[in-house]
């Protein structure tokens, strides 16, 4: 949890100085420069240069709309200094990111998450799908769009619409993002070639990696047919290293600290009291870290993107659009752990073996100090490969039959594909280690750990019966939309145009997980002379002497020793050992029951109609303008997962069909032509998310963790009414000052989750799932499934300040501002403790406050930018949905600082130094309201140098 304290307060003081020194010329990042046109393709063409006229651009754009809009635009190829697009869409007032290996991922609008933000690319919705780390969010099976699949220099023009219109598709709570490419008569030149070339560097990985981007348009004589074609290619090195405790728990909870521990002013039983199901005697429990432990993740991500287009004007009265996209992300990902495993562990050989010699307990109730002997120590490598090919494709046709009569026409398809194929996780052990300790006293986000024993030596480590493991999983994910479209426009009389139309939509969505645990099974399967050789050094976790090195599993070293991706039944030292992933193991059980809820398909068909009014009128000397329509749309779904029957995975579908009416109206009053005053009012919804919608359900058991998510795929839609109320006033060039206030009433949320303890045995999964690894076959295990919530209110406002200095005299009149602050909150119902009863708590995602802010220089040889974004914590489960026994589970706030430098050498060359993460922000998570920490890691800073050209 996030406290506002003094702390707090210097942090955003040491960025600002910061920001403040890297425009003075120290160090690099941050612009979104632009030219482009809107997604909407009437958009006239709007051609402009440098950042200073790219803002304006933008604030025309905003002055214009009828709804609540803002804009970024770029003026070429590379403008955007970011690593991916969400870190631009973060300067946007309202929208916040997360971030995963240290750039952005997704983003929230107003509060809301990426479940309920929709993206439309070229003017089509999509869903952009890939991979990470389990902390960070995992294999993405939801809604959300996952921005780190695309290079940012493939689009030109980024909207975030926070108003809706009867005329813009459904299926918003917060906002919709228009993803838009370039289009070559977007360009006042016949012929256009641009392009850059930057080499990257990150201070923690001490890696150099290439980025390069180039345009190429082409327009006949006449400005009436032209091409275009661009693409952009990079790789990216990151490392994350750190502390982690994947959660606390109670000390009582999986049986209990040995009856032996010493801990002073508790007794035995007063350490090891029981967790009560309601939450009644949580506060009263002494809590410690579940798996204490130091991280090292690496990433090696390349991307590759392409966009086509061809736009032909054969008649002053008929267009033709046909655009393409073409995007390929892959990544390698290895992560590296040490950790004490016992404390999470079940059974008599877990947790209740290990004996507390001494220790304390600060005034939160927490172990921040303990020396232990008995403890089961664990090496932990996993390896990822996987990759996200997207690509589009769309027509769009504009006819206009009379001077007041005009169709158009839109016709798509888009396709996500997330696969990976290897998933493999490699754990050895050591049972019983004497002298262990942790010391969290003097830092509570980085413990001091003594390991009772030397960790580089191989010979400390074996691969135990029960108790160690390799791990095989294979995930894919795929998206896919057709979209249709077919509208009119008819201009009744001057200022007032009726528009109507239909659209057709299909969504499939495809999901598939297959699983192999793979246990010693008999002792003697390796022999210590094996596991020397099955393990490598590793040093440098987080940068401290203490942990100079351990040993980690050598993958390869189990891939030639026991050929563990063979998929098949292969002979270790005379013991038959599984690694068929899609098969079956020797007692016949099929392994993929535990991962049924990850295997299934949805498929949604939306068939809609919308009316919509358009006017402008001046009454008392005020002009009036605006939209006011409804949309009727209805939704079939069907779902299709694996249920359990006897310990069989048998199929299921589900079907079932709803429908919508939502009206929608928004006006804009000119008072005078500077100063305008905005009003929107919506009913919206947002349909529940893909993984929730399951028949099935998908279990975790191992020692250390057991848990069943379930599926549930008769949630309804998320329902709101939107209230929108904004003033602008434009009170020079390039110069804004705006507010607003919002509320949204939302109706039954979807996203609310629930947790219960059940044991194993009344599950329906074969009991020796459990008993093979040494686990009872009652052991308690955590059900979590996803219902319809109460919902609530959610209330904020935005500030945003934009100032041109031109007023200064000298090179100060070239200073620019742009800032922007938003406040959120939301207090929504959610079932309590174990289910019991019902507690308020935040919407998940919710950062109450988010801030940005650039100050900018620019002429004609100097482009100069730093800014700083802000984002408050935020939950990301609360009551019942949070587990061990905590009151909530979250992320704490950030501040990031870029910066960037530009040297026009002439007017078709420009020299850049950028940077990015300029005060190495940690990614900070937490559990329960005591702020205890879960893991706190660091990316290091990345700087670009390189070249950006046009001719």
């Amino acid at each position: 949890m996030q406290p506002y304290t003094v702390s707090i307060r210097h942090r955003l003081a040491w960025s600002v100085s910061t920001a403040v020194l890297a425009i003075a010329g120290v160090t690099p990042a941050i612009a979104q420069d632009a030219a482009a046109q809107d997604s909407d393709p009437g958009v006239a063409d709007i051609i402009v240069t440098g950042f200073r006229n790219s803002v304006e651009s933008a604030q025309l754009e905003k002055r214009e709309a009828s709804g609540a809009v803002d804009v970024i635009k770029a003026e070429d190829i590379a403008k955007f200094p970011d690593n991916n697009l969400a870190e631009s869409l973060q300067r946007i007032p309202g929208v916040a990111i997360s971030r995963e290996g240290g750039e952005g991922r997704a983003i929230s609008v107003r509060g809301l998450g990426p479940e309920y933000t929709r993206v439309r690319i070229n003017g089509m919705e999509a869903v952009a799908t890939t991979g990470g780390s389990d902390a960070g969010g995992g294999v993405n099976r939801g809604r959300g769009f996952d921005f780190n699949v695309f290079a940012s220099e493939l689009f030109n023009s980024l909207t975030v619409r926070k108003t809706a219109s009867a005329s813009v598709e459904e299926g918003s709570l917060g906002a919709t993002v228009d993803l838009q490419a370039a289009r070559p008569l977007d360009y006042k030149d016949r012929f256009v070639v641009a392009g850059s070339a930057r080499g990257g560097y990150n201070d923690l990985s001490k890696k150099w990696d290439p980025r390069v981007a180039g345009l190429v348009s082409w327009q006949n004589d006449a400005g009436t047919l032209g091409a275009l074609f661009s693409g952009a290619y990079s790789t990216r090195t990151i490392n994350e290293k750190g502390h982690s405790t994947v959660r606390w728990s109670p000390a009582g909870a999986n049986g209990g600290f040995n009856a032996a521990s010493t801990l002073p002013g508790y007794t035995a039983a007063q350490l090891n009291t029981v967790p009560a199901a309601n939450g009644s005697n949580w506060g009263d429990l002494v809590y410690h870290p579940r798996i204490p432990r130091f991280d090292s993740w690496s990433n090696d991500i390349k991307r590759l993107g392409l966009t086509g287009a061809i736009q032909w004007q054969p008649s002053d009265r008929t267009e033709i659009i046909v655009e393409g996209l073409y995007s390929k992300s892959k990544t390698k990902r290895d992560e590296n752990y040490i950790e004490a495993i016992s404390f999470s562990r079940t059974g008599a050989s877990g947790k209740a073996q290990s004996i507390i010699r001494t220790g304390e307990v600060n005034d939160e109730n927490e172990l921040v100090y303990g020396v232990f002997d008995d403890v089961d120590m664990r090496i932990e490598s996993r390896h990822d490969e996987f990759s996200t090919t997207f690509y589009q494709y769309n027509t769009v046709l504009k006819q206009e039959l009379s001077d007041r009569f005009r169709v158009n026409g839109y016709a798509g398809y888009s396709k996500s594909k997330f696969d990976s194929p290897v998933q493999t996780t490699i754990v050895l052990d050591r049972l019983n280690s004497d002298g262990y300790s942790w010391d969290y006293r003097d830092n509570e986000r980085s413990p001091v750990v003594n390991w009772g024993f030397d960790p580089s030596n191989a010979a400390n480590w074996s691969f135990i019966n029960g108790q160690s493991d390799v791990r095989l999983r294979q995930n894919a994910v795929t998206n896919d939309y057709l979209s249709t479209k077919l509208g009119g426009e008819w201009d009744v009389t001057e200022g007032f145009k009726l528009s109507f139309g239909g659209e057709y939509r299909r969504f499939r969505y495809e999901t598939f997980e297959s699983r192999r645990f793979v246990a010693e099974t008999a002792s003697g399967t390796l022999t210590p002379a094996q596991i020397v050789s099955l393990t490598s050094p590793f040093s440098g976790v987080t940068g401290d002497p203490a942990y100079s090195g351990y040993v980690v599993p050598s993958l390869q070293g189990f891939i030639d020793t026991l050929d563990i991706y063979c998929n098949c039944v292969t002979n270790i030292n005379g013991q038959a050992v599984d690694f068929r992933v899609n098969g079956r193991d020797v007692a016949g059980t099929n392994p993929n029951v535990t991962a049924a809820g990850n295997t299934g398909n949805i498929k949604e068909v939306d068939k809609a109609l919308w009316f919509q009014i358009d006017f402008e009128r001046e009454l008392g000397g005020i002009t009036f303008r605006g939209d006011a329509g409804v949309r009727y749309v209805k939704t079939r779904q069907t779902s299709f997962g694996y249920g359990l029957a006897s310990g069989t995975a048998v199929p299921i579908t589900v079907k079932r069909s709803y429908e919508n009416w939502l009206p929608s109206m928004n006006l804009v009053a000119e008072v005078t032509p500077d100063f305008l005053l905005r009003f929107g009012a919506a009913q919206v919804i947002t349909r529940p998310g893909l993984g929730a919608l399951s028949p099935g359900g998908n279990l975790t058991l191992q020692a250390a963790n057991q848990v069943f998510n379930q599926g549930n795929p008769f949630l309804n839609p998320t329902e709101a009414f939107n209230l929108d109320v904004s003033a602008e006033w434009y009170f020079a060039k390039g110069s804004l000052l705006g507010v607003s206030l919002f509320q949204k009433d939302i109706g039954s949320l979807s996203g609310t989750q629930i947790s219960t303890l059940v044991p194993f045995n009344q599950l329906g999964f074969p009991l020796n799932l459990a008993t093979d690894q040494g686990l009872a076959p009652d052991v308690p295990v955590t059900v979590r499934r996803t219902i319809n919530g109460e919902g609530g209110k959610l209330k904020g406002f935005e500030v945003n300040y934009q100032h041109q200095l031109s007023f200064l005299p000298g090179f100060l009149k070239n200073v620019g501002i742009l800032a922007n602050y938003t406040y959120v909150k939301a207090d929504l119902k959610y079932p309590g403790p174990g289910g019991f009863g019902t507690v308020v708590g935040p919407l998940t995602n919710l950062s109450k406050h988010t801030a940005n802010g650039t100050l900018f220089y620019e002429d004609r040889l100097l482009s100069l930018r730093s800014s700083v974004s802000y984002r408050s914590g935020y939950v990301e489960a609360f009551g019942g949905g949070a587990r061990d026994q905590n009151s909530e589970e979250g992320v704490n706030s950030a501040i990031n600082v870029d910066a960037s430098i530009g040297i026009n050498v002439n007017d078709n060359l420009t020299l850049t130094i950028e940077g990015n993460n300029l005060t190495n922000e940690r990614k900070d998570q937490y559990i329960d309201a005591n702020d205890r920490v879960v893991l706190n890691h660091t990316f290091g800073r990345q700087f670009y140098f390189g070249v950006r050209f046009k001719y």
